[in-house]
């Protein structure tokens, strides 16, 4: 049997959600209240915290400005860039990133300056936890205010929500909450498989998010939606509460069978305009919370599988003229069953009539689209990519369904919305489709990168419609992946590769490349930038580039490719407009023991001891996040770093 039909033994199972597109919950207990009983839907969140062990050190900083710039422009920086000025969403915190990719756009562009190289320091926030809570990474970072930095952090079997003080020269731990659902099948860290399991697994709050009144959204590994006040820089335990979508969906159907398994957990999270909070899972749920505020009831939930829409152009897609007997008339009585609207205790039937018609592709392993990545919210809609297509849903409320927009849904005849891919996990991509999540250019364009073999192309679409603006391939062929996402400034986009980056813990020598894009408004597409960067090859293949408009400087994490011996972690700053390197920060330790119990897990190579003081700095595909006073907030293994330094070169 052919790979192409060996994918598609997963993707029939989908089929079963067909008629389907949403499923509305009874309402359940008081919603916040007290404790209620384990069959409750919503309950007040309760924890018993164990002690969290901490520390914090200041490492050795070195900078360097780079002669390209410097022979042109001395040691200045760049002029800042006009601020960004599309829609800001009203419902999540406004100053500083809100969500992982700083705003709901997703456009890794923020308002606030980075750090410079007056007076550079980096503290390393260090967590003590060892055994089962090994690593500590914090993926995610939003701001309170100017003084307090709330992240996340992740351990092998758990993780905790942290808010840090940073008014002083040393953060300090204020406050601290366990989460619910994080693990891992990692038995070892030295299992090169069992470590990559666990960067894929995205789930358990790397994409949470920070509300406009300081309430923190968690998407919990196992299926819980958690939701956290805090007030005085300290949570409200007492009005925590977690929503188990579990006790949400009938029993039975397929989309209960999905959320049961696992392997399945919450990817992200995320509200629309209207406070509806939607979220995704890695098999492919999608649906939203209908949150009542001050209701005193558990809210209503909408639950779907992405299987459902357009299902018919992506079997036919993949299938191509080789649809099996019985295929068409399948999706006849499937079209009449939509247009009835039938809901999940109806699908069973569906479900048998499936496997007879698609026996030979029908199995019973992890289904055929997944979600791996965030999404994006906009004014009109939400966006959200699969690792089969790229969509735009709405709830409409007078039919009561979560809906494709209907304007794109022509899109997906022409295989343009079905994105190009093979199927396979390239090396430096962490699934089998696109590693990006949707980017929302102003109320214009969304842009994702495929996963198509040999090259992969940056995509772009038109939000109105959902008609492909541009496909422009990226890097060398066999040499090119995306994992994180698209960049986006106004008429620019910047796409970062990651390929070869396939085990953190190793330096993996790759292509790297760095490529930028601008709207060419007469011809109506993006064009490349030649030139840009100035400096040729420049790795960036860790976490995502980032730009600050107050200082026109893109910011990017990577190692030392030129430097001999060790080739250190360093914070790389680059004009925007030329590409030219204009300075780095470089951390790190010497002769210090952090007491970390890894040279039992991992040889010298790695994480073993020799340059420990340097390998801690490594980010293990941890994202950073722009922060008060010229900071930017980097997880990195055992906890995260804080570049920080003066407000101006002058002091």
């Amino acid at each position: 049997m052919s790979t192409r039909w060996l994918g598609l033994m997963g993707v029939l199972l989908v089929v079963a959600a067909m008629a389907c597109s949403k499923s509305k919950t009874m309402q359940g207990a008081q919603f916040p209240a007290t404790e209620r009983g384990v069959k409750s839907a919503c309950y007040q969140y309760k924890t018993k915290d164990k002690k969290f062990k901490w520390t914090t050190r200041q490492a050795k900083v070195e900078t360097r400005w780079y002669e390209e710039w410097t022979d042109l422009h001395g040691e200045t920086l760049p002029e800042p860039l006009a601020p960004p000025d599309h829609w800001m969403h009203p419902m999540l915190s406004s100053r500083y990133a809100a969500t992982m990719h700083e705003n709901s756009f997703a456009t890794d562009v923020s308002r606030e300056p980075g750090p410079l190289p007056n007076d550079a320091k980096v503290e390393y926030f260090h967590v003590l936890e060892k055994g089962t809570k090994l690593s500590g990474m914090s993926p995610f970072y939003t701001f309170l205010d100017d003084d307090t930095v709330i992240t996340i952090s992740f351990g092998r079997d758990s993780a905790m929500l942290l808010i840090i003080d940073i008014s002083e020269g040393e953060s300090k731990l204020l406050d601290y909450v366990a989460l619910p659902g994080r693990g891992s099948k990692a038995l070892e860290l030295s299992d090169k498989k069992a470590r990559m399991a666990m960067f894929r697994d995205t789930s358990g709050g790397a994409y949470s998010y920070l509300d406009a009144k300081g309430r923190v959204y968690v998407p919990g590994a196992d299926n819980t939606i958690v939701r956290i006040p805090i007030e005085d820089r300290r949570v409200v335990r007492d009005e925590m509460v977690l929503l188990d979508l579990n006790r949400q969906v009938a029993v039975g159907s397929w989309i209960s069978d999905a959320m049961g398994r696992p392997e399945n957990h919450l990817t992200a999270i995320m509200p629309d305009p209207s406070g509806k909070v939607w979220f995704t899972s890695k098999f492919g749920i999608i649906g939203f919370v209908d949150i009542n505020e001050g209701s005193g009831v558990c809210p209503d939930v909408y639950i779907t599988h992405i299987g459902h829409f357009a299902l018919e152009e992506k079997i036919r897609h993949y299938y191509g003229e080789d649809l099996p007997p019985g295929a068409e008339e399948y999706f006849t009585e499937a079209k009449e069953l939509n247009r009835e609207g039938v809901l999940l205790d109806q699908l069973d039937e569906r479900r048998r009539k499936a496997k007879e018609i698609f026996a030979d592709q029908w199995g019973e392993d992890e289904p055929f689209e997944q979600i791996q990545n965030s999404f994006s919210v906009g004014p009109d809609g939400i966006y959200i990519v699969s690792n089969v297509a790229l969509y735009k849903f709405f709830f409409n409320e007078e039919t009561g369904h979560i809906e494709l927009d209907p304007k794109w849904a022509p899109n997906y005849k022409r295989n343009e919305l079905t994105y190009d891919n093979d199927r396979k996990v390239k090396p430096g991509h962490l699934n089998n489709g696109s590693g990006t999540t949707p980017t929302l250019i102003d109320d214009r364009f969304v842009a994702i990168v495929d996963n198509a073999p040999s090259q992969v192309n940056l995509n772009v679409f038109r939000q109105e419609d959902g008609t492909l603006v541009s496909k422009l391939p990226l890097f060398e062929p066999g040499a090119g992946a995306v994992e994180n996402s698209v960049v986006a400034y106004k008429d620019s986009l910047i796409v970062g590769n990651t390929y070869g980056y396939v085990d953190p813990f190793m330096e993996n020598e790759t292509p790297g490349g760095i490529m930028r894009f601008d709207y060419d408004a007469d011809n109506g597409t993006y064009v490349e930038v030649e030139g840009w960067p100035a400096t040729g090859h420049f790795d960036a293949k860790t976490a995502t580039p980032k730009l600050s408009t107050a200082n026109g400087l893109f910011y990017a994490y990577q190692r030392d490719m030129e430097a001999e011996g060790h080739h250190d972690w360093q914070l790389t700053a680059v004009d925007f407009r030329t590409g030219l390197r204009v300075y780095s920060i470089r951390p790190t330790f010497t002769n210090e023991d952090f007491d970390d119990n890894v040279s039992s897990l991992v040889v010298g190579s790695t994480l073993g001891k020799k340059n420990y003081g340097r390998k801690v700095f490594n980010n293990i595909w941890g994202t950073f996040s722009f922060g008060p006073q010229n900071s930017i907030y980097l997880g990195v293994y055992r906890g995260y770093v804080r570049f920080y330094s003066a407000p101006t070169l002058n002091e």
